[in-house]
């Protein structure tokens, strides 16, 4: 069993200021993946106490990559990119130490862009099924739906944006800071949700994009056509992006309902079986297939489930359909 680090320790290691033993005994503790996420709690708390700390993480990781390159030979060159000009090396002397406690993640792991990844970002994930709750660090809530995921900068929010990565579903509930900083949730390179402070929703999955709008207002930011294009949302108000790059805004007949499965609440109105099935495999990981028939079908109603099969289930009921199991995770529905 590996003996466990202190964080003295590893602060020592990043300054340069540790004996042999504490050399070997911090590298051995680095490359066990189990420490990744306290090495970097760590890194992020070390980095901090620095004077010269400036927090700026896209500077930081380029200026990283270079000064590598320049000082240390463990480095694999074909993954790093082109020097920058004199004023970026110029800046990057600012992170000295940030660069370091990177080049060690990075001789530890043995891969690049990766880890230039990691180093910025936090991801939360969800399995199927699953749901939780995200408290960020300037107070904002994110609830994350199952078969998502989501990335934070791990160095906070700073500068004139407060900005996230969206894939899947979330409710936000936006904190408005003193110096009203914007908040921004990517879901792409094309499209992206802007707010100050107020709830909404965001669905972004493979077969489209929707915002729901609860408080507040938020504008949406899109490109149609090789031309960017905005659009504000009021309450009630629902964005789907459709085919085509455009922006449709309806009114939803009650916005709670949009974010229903934070409650493991499913609303349907006038949902035909296609698009439940859809749903399904990306909030269960359950396969629905059907009759071609039946895909038509549609279904209004509240149903509360805490699984794919109970739910399916109920509608089939509903519906006079039979739901046949044809592997554990494979349903194929037909009509009687």
């Amino acid at each position: 069993m590996r003996t466990p680090l202190s964080k003295h320790t590893l602060f020592e290691y990043l300054s340069g200021r540790a004996n042999p033993l504490e050399k070997r005994m911090t590298e051995d503790w680095l490359r066990d993946p189990e420490n990744k996420e306290l090495f970097y709690q760590w890194l992020m708390e070390w980095e901090t106490m620095a004077p010269q700390f400036v927090p700026d993480q896209e500077v930081a990781v380029k200026n990283l990559l270079e000064r590598i390159r320049d000082e240390g030979p463990f480095i694999y060159p074909e993954i790093l990119p082109p020097v920058q000009d004199a004023e970026e090396k110029k800046r990057g002397k600012l992170f000295r130490r940030f660069f370091w406690a990177a080049a060690v993640v990075l001789l530890m792991a043995g891969s690049g862009w990766w880890y230039q990844d990691t180093l910025m970002y936090r991801t939360y994930t969800t399995a199927f099924g699953k749901t939780t709750n995200i408290y960020l660090e300037d107070g904002s809530r994110v609830v994350l739906n199952s078969n998502s995921s989501l990335k934070v900068p791990r160095l906070g929010f700073y500068g004139a944006v407060r900005k996230v990565f969206l894939a899947g579903e979330a409710e936000f509930t936006v904190s408005h800071t003193v110096d009203d900083q914007h908040f921004i949730v990517k879901t792409s390179d094309k499209f992206q949700v802007e707010v100050l402070g107020t709830q909404f929703s965001v669905f972004a999955r493979p077969r489209g994009t929707q915002v729901a709008l609860k408080t507040g207002s938020v504008r949406i930011d899109y490109e149609q056509n090789a031309l960017r294009k905005n659009l504000m949302m009021k309450p009630g108000d629902l964005a789907i992006l459709d085919h085509s790059g455009g922006v449709q805004l309806e009114k939803q007949p009650d916005p709670k309902t949009f974010a229903a499965w934070k409650e493991q609440r499913y609303v349907f109105n006038g949902t035909p079986i296609s698009e439940i099935s859809a749903m399904v495999e990306e909030n269960f990981g359950m396969k629905v297939r059907a009759d071609p028939d039946v895909y038509g079908r549609k279904i209004t109603g509240n149903f509360k489930t805490e699984n794919a099969e109970d739910l399916l289930k109920t509608i089939s009921e509903v519906l006079d359909l039979k739901v046949h199991h044809l592997t554990e995770d494979s349903i194929y529905i037909s009509n009687y």
